[in-house]
């Protein structure tokens, strides 16, 4: 996970702002270009539509990098996540070698008592 978080969604991230505006910057040199008034109703039409087309495009472009931010965090929260848990499951290794170590003690022992109480019970029998 940790790739994701250094990888191509992080460079695209860090370099969404200057993307942005750079683009912003293109934009006004072109407009700037052709900041002319149009010369007939259909050109100043088509110009408007073209203006109205450009917002649409600009709030989809901020909704798109929105979702990218989201994502982003998304993926962030559950790398952290995972690490928790690769934690918690390196806890739990830990908690399970210990109870086996402690079962073979014990097992080593009932076994030392069952060897000493079946001394005891040969030696009762045989002694009269």
């Amino acid at each position: 996970m940790a790739s994701l978080r250094d990888g191509a969604w992080a460079k695209l991230m860090s370099a969404a702002p200057a993307l942005v505006e750079r683009g912003k910057k293109l934009w006004s040199s072109v407009a700037a270009r052709t900041d002319r008034t149009p010369a007939t109703p259909r050109a100043a039409e088509a110009h408007a539509e073209m203006e109205v087309r450009v917002q649409v495009l600009e709030q989809r472009a901020a909704g798109l990098e929105e979702e990218a931010v989201s994502s982003f965090e998304v993926v962030r929260s559950i790398t952290e996540q995972h690490s928790q848990l690769a934690e918690q499951n390196a806890q739990l290794v830990e908690a399970v070698d210990a109870l086996l170590a402690r079962t073979r003690l014990l097992a080593w022992a009932c076994a030392a008592l069952g060897a000493a109480a079946v001394a005891l019970l040969v030696l009762v029998l045989v002694l009269p």
